[in-house]
């Protein structure tokens, strides 16, 4: 199956794809793009994994659950016995939690965790079959900056919000 997803760099060679922006909601909400849903075979009340990206900087990476205790992640699931609690795995973060009608909800022990705060704009891109990052837009605009990626740093105002 094809997913179209836009690129910020059309043309460019390993450009990232990305699904859209998503906004973290005063009730600590994150809705996930409708082609990241689908693309990630998710259900409305899927149990997904969600772990720290770089060490430090803010976001997570966020699996399926089913699909990653088929990856070398199952032996960290496999010690993770309660939903919403932060687990420490080789000094990151690590969250089994469940969607809630097709939303994801943090609690202000996972917000902490991920350096997260309400109202920060999070840029939804494929990292690998299995993750999709929610990393903050100022801090993507700022590493594409770093490498003269002007183009794709204009593309990213004109992505979906969701």
């Amino acid at each position: 199956i094809g997913y179209c997803m836009p690129s910020l760099s059309p043309g460019t060679a390993g450009a990232k794809e990305v699904y859209g922006i998503s906004v973290i909601r005063d009730d600590l909400s994150i809705t996930i793009p409708p082609k990241a849903f689908t693309r990630y075979e998710l259900t409305p009340d899927s149990f997904v994994l969600l772990i720290t990206g770089r060490r430090g900087e803010p976001g997570f990476g966020l699996q399926n659950k089913k699909h990653s205790e088929k990856s070398v992640f199952a032996k960290h699931i496999n010690q993770m016995d309660a939903l919403n609690k932060i687990y420490l795995f080789q000094k990151k973060a690590w969250v089994l939690t469940r969607l809630k009608d097709s939303k994801l909800f943090l609690s202000d022990a996972m917000m902490k965790a991920f350096h997260l705060e309400i109202g920060i704009k999070l840029m939804v891109v494929k990292s690998t079959t299995i993750t999709m990052s929610y990393s903050p837009i100022e801090m993507w605009k700022s590493k594409l900056a770093q490498h003269g990626f002007y183009e794709a740093i204009k593309n990213i105002d004109s992505l979906e919000e969701f």
